[in-house]
């Protein structure tokens, strides 16, 4: 060919170019945020129905080449209303314009363990909690503070008020009589660590003595460590209807973590400083005496100690729980990147002191969060995060010897001078075995936690067509941490120098590995032609736990020593736990045209924990969701979305460790004589408690999208509970494990966000939550029980197991009779939630909480009582001359309901004001200042409630999975005053 008509071919050829590219109908355009104009960076833009698709660049651009005949496009991003938007024919330019998603209805939420769908789609009800919901309205101390009152269909229970957390989630009911109880949490597709270990200090209160199996030492839990400000959205699974692809270790419902990460941009970095101060939210004071009330209390030694006082008092409670904290919280973070790599770092410091003197926790946090995609097939996701923690939480709750800073105030008058002398030295306290301040200033009582999380994950496009993906996804991460454990006891101390051995040391080590895997495919196929779509997902999950605590316990210290072998007695106890899960699963997902979705779903389970290493228990789900709008009803009107929905789950929860093994030891009959003889028979066959749930509901969208109703009614059984019973003696064993019974859970879910008002000056977003849930023991196959941690018997009140009641019921004596007295589960609560933005620079929120129902057992005020310095001692409240005070011992005995109290409650829990600084008054820092937020906030500003002490939330018993409804001279709970600089750079 000359080359003349070469180059004649070639400059056709290319002069041609334009006209194919736009006969296959290429478009290109600018996706803008539709209020600020501002371009978004990383908005996806696909032809519908198809896995042709791409994302925007850092000037918010994109370019897509539409298939012959398809010429519609699905736009969406994170925050945003997603747009389904018809490319008219010959049109090859297309901006588009994406608005603010304020009520989170657009939202994609994990359905598997590799795939997430449009919340317009979804068959269950999942609570989704934002970034700011979190930590930009409040500064919560840790993660499960922040959860309080914020899930419908939780109760969450605070163990005490003491620093670094401590709290009891409970979702959707009751799950177990004996097993764990708690969510199981999963960061970033890595499972990690809750554990809530014993610091060992029964040694010295004996809380636990009297045949109590619970510790009793006020445990923080370890979710605890993860700082909320990293967090970009939390998803709760609430039943097993949603969380049965996480199998055996989802009865509880399952909270999966989203971290923060980069953006495709400029390099952001954000500097948040917060200042605060934290007081005791609620004071009860103290009986005020006369010589006379003195004597009657205390004798003659009451008097005489009165009359030396010459009529001075000490306000101990000021003494005891007065301190002002300080809190100090310091957030960094620098993110930014390119098309191809983003990242995410931060670090935060925290200083938080808490309302006793000595007490406080501190947390400093590292993080790193990297995406890179190598190319078009290949895709890394890394995070690391390590997290060093110091809690310093006191000394209190129940005791059996007098020790906790709560027990000794409780018994001490306030005419007696327990406070040191110029040299330094404590008085003994006359009236109880400690002087509380001495405890207080000279006990150590502490532990330190490093923890490293580390998860990474690799995505391979294998396939991407027009009709067809294929991608393959692996996830590996590593859960580490090290606590240890420090409690000293000088034998300066009263309670140590009037015991036979003084000086004590509690020492505790404990390791924890997790290592999880997962091997994901994930097919997605959308036929040409056609309205279906199918997303298919197969994979494979490893989880290992290594567990290791070492307790060592000294005392007969020598003066001024800690190393335990200069003790007298030594004794050190050693826990172990190995556990192995794997776990295969496979899930496909049907869509008809976004109108009908359907979804079913199988995860097949083994355990080292359970009885038969080998046997796979299944775990089932299926869900249907039918959008009407999108069958082609309520066209043209208000109704923007109805949708009907259904689903039902399976999940489990593995036997707690141990529950196959037969432990041996002593076991006292007669109360005196001990026979050595086996204490617990194991279970050979021991299974997992598994947990079925049927939920329906609906999803009611009006007025483009300003209202949105959510209305869920959901029924959970539980069955094959690991329950134990007594077994005759010549057996060898006193008890034994076994699988029996079963509970019914019932419940009512509903949530209406509105947008009153949405204009240039004034923007107002507000939400209520209400939600109830009936439990009842259906199926009981032992004679009804107190509870693990339910109380101290029936004289003062306590949790009974008892088929064809509540799990939760409080019964005791009445009349010489044993009956219902309460029932610690609320009946309902609601939560309010309003957000009021003012000419786009001053915002105002507020989350108001009310539980109604819910009883607890006062054993704060019995030993009030049982020391005669109860505030309301010497009132006469009925008017029939006893006094409350006496009134109320006299019926020690007799009655418990005296100790059954009310502790329903209406809270503020968060309430803000912030104001965005106008750049026109950044003056000289204008070029490198790009935002100026300042605040003031307020966490549990008030509480009205009839409960009658500290606080109607806390939990003697920690984290036992009913008996949520025990008090004894708990940390008090606080009142949180912050203020806010936030800095943009």
């Amino acid at each position: 060919m000359p080359l003349s008509t070469l180059r004649a071919a070639l400059a056709a050829a290319l002069l041609a170019l334009p006209t194919l590219a736009a006969a296959q109908g290429t478009v290109r355009g600018t996706v803008t945020d539709a209020d600020s104009d501002l371009p978004i960076i990383g908005a996806t833009i696909f032809v519908a129905a198809s896995a042709i698709g791409t994302t925007t660049d850092i000037d918010g651009r994109y370019e897509l080449a539409l298939p012959p005949g398809q010429r519609t496009l699905t736009v969406s991003f994170v925050g945003y209303r997603s747009q389904t938007i018809v490319v008219p024919e010959g049109t090859t330019v297309l901006d588009i314009e994406l608005s603010e998603d304020l009520l989170g209805l657009d939202e994609a939420v994990v359905t598997g363990l590799g795939s997430s769908v449009r919340r317009e789609n979804l068959a269950n009800s999942i609570e989704t909690i934002s970034a700011r919901e979190l930590s930009e309205i409040s500064t919560p101390q840790t993660l499960d503070g922040a959860l309080n009152g914020k899930i419908t269909g939780a109760v969450v229970n605070s163990n005490s008020g003491a620093p670094g957390g401590g709290i009891n989630v409970r979702l959707r009911g009751i799950t177990t009589i004996n097993g764990n109880s708690q969510p199981l949490y999963v960061v970033d597709g890595v499972i990690i660590s809750n554990d809530a270990v014993s610091n060992g200090i029964n040694a010295v209160t004996a809380a636990s003595g009297g045949g109590n199996a619970s510790s009793q030492d006020n445990p923080a839990n370890r979710i605890a460590d993860l700082p909320p400000e990293d967090i970009e959205s939390i998803e709760i699974l609430k039943g097993p209807s949603a969380a049965a692809i996480y199998g055996a270790r989802a009865a509880n419902g399952v909270v999966v973590i989203r971290t923060k990460s980069g953006q495709a941009g400029r390099t952001e970095v954000r500097l948040s400083q917060t200042v605060g101060v934290t007081q005791i939210s609620r004071k009860l004071g103290t009986r005020q005496f006369t010589a006379a009330t003195a004597e009657q209390a205390f004798g003659t030694a009451g008097r005489d100690l009165f009359n030396q006082a010459g009529g001075q008092t000490f306000d101990y409670e000021e003494a005891l729980y007065g301190n002002d904290g300080l809190l100090l919280t310091t957030d960094l973070s620098v993110s930014g990147g390119n098309d191809r790599t983003q990242f995410y770092l931060s670090g935060i410091l925290k200083d938080d002191e808490g309302i006793v003197e000595g007490t406080g926790y501190e947390k400093q946090s590292g993080r790193l969060n990297v995406t890179h995609r190598l190319s078009s097939m290949f895709e890394v996701d890394a995070n690391a995060n390590f997290i060093r923690s110091v809690a310093a939480r006191g000394i209190t709750g129940n005791d059996n010897s007098g020790t906790t800073f709560g027990v000794g105030y409780v018994a001490t008058p306030n005419f007696v001078n327990l406070f040191p002398n110029a040299d330094g030295v404590y008085p003994d306290n006359p009236f109880n075995s400690s002087n509380f301040l001495q405890t207080r200033d000279l006990a150590t009582i502490e532990e330190t936690n490093n923890r490293f999380l580390s998860s990474g994950r690799l995505t391979v496009n294998l396939l991407t067509t027009s009709t067809q993906s294929l991608q393959l996804i692996g996830i590996g991460g590593v859960d580490f941490y090290a606590l240890d454990q420090v409690n000293l006891f000088p034998v300066e101390l009263q309670f140590e120098d009037d015991d036979g051995l003084p000086g004590t040391s509690v020492l505790g080590r404990t390791t924890n590995l997790n290592t999880n895997i997962q091997a994901l495919a994930v097919h997605g196929f959308a036929p040409e032609g056609q309205d279906f779509s199918f997303t298919t997902q197969v994979g494979l999950t490893a989880f290992d736990q290594d567990f290791n605590n070492v307790s060592s316990v000294a005392q007969g210290l020598i003066p001024n020593q800690q190393n335990l072998d200069q003790a007298a007695s030594l004794q050190t106890n050693q826990g172990r736990l190995f556990q192995n899960d794997r776990a295969v699963f496979a899930q496909e997902e049907v869509n008809w045209r976004n109108a009908v979705v359907g979804t079913i779903g199988v995860r097949a389970e083994k355990s080292s924990a359970n009885g038969d290493v080998d046997q796979l228990y299944a775990y089932p789900k299926a869900g249907l969701s039918v959008n009407l709008n999108n069958l082609g009803l309520f066209q043209n009107s208000i109704v923007d979305l109805l949708k009907l929905r259904a689903a039902f789950g399976q999940t489990g929860n593995t036997a707690p460790f141990g529950s196959k093994f037969t432990t041996f030891g002593t076991l006292a009959v007669g109360g005196n004589i001990g026979l050595n003889i086996g204490g617990q028979r194991g279970l050979a066959d021991v299974a997992p408690e598994r947990a079925s749930e049927i939920e329906g509901g609906f999803d009611l969208t009006l007025l483009g999208g300003r209202v949105n109703l959510e209305a869920t009614a959901y029924s959970k059984t539980v069955n094959d509970l690991l329950l134990t019973r007594q077994v005759p003696l010549s057996s060898g064993f006193a008890v034994e494990t076994f699988n029996g019974g079963q509970l019914q859970n019932n419940g009512v879910e509903l949530g209406l966000s509105l947008i009153p008002v949405d204009g240039p000056m004034v923007r107002w977003i507000s939400r209520t939550s209400f939600w109830l849930n009936d439990a009842e023991v259906t199926q009981l196959d032992v004679p009804a029980f107190q509870a693990a941690g339910g109380g101290f018997g029936t004289t003062l009140g306590s949790i009974r197991i008892e088929e064809g009641k509540s799990p939760t019921q409080i019964v005791g004596i009445d009349d010489g009779a044993v009956v219902a007295l309460g029932d610690a589960s609320p009946d309902f609560q609601m939560s309010f939630f309003n957000d009021v933005t003012i000419a786009r620079r001053l915002r105002a929120t507020a989350f108001l909480h009310w539980k109604q129902g819910g009883d607890i057992i006062n054993l704060t005020e019995l030993l009030f009582d049982l020391s005669g310095t109860t505030p309301d001692y010497d009132d006469d409240d009925d008017g029939d001359g006893v006094i409350n005070g006496e009134q109320r011992v006299n019926a020690l005995g007799s009655t418990a309901r005296q100790f059954v109290q009310d502790a329903s409650y209406l809270r503020l829990r968060e309430v803000r004001l912030d104001y965005d600084v106008a750049p026109s008054l950044f003056g000289p820092f204008a070029s490198t200042l790009r935002s100026l937020r300042l605040g003031v906030s307020a966490t549990n500003l008030f509480t009205i409630t009839p409960y009658k002490s500290y606080d109607p939330e806390v939990s003697n018993f920690g984290n036992q999975p009913v008996a949520s409804g025990v008090e004894v001279t708990p940390f008090p709970s606080s009142r949180n005053l912050f203020f806010h600089v936030n800095l943009g750079l």
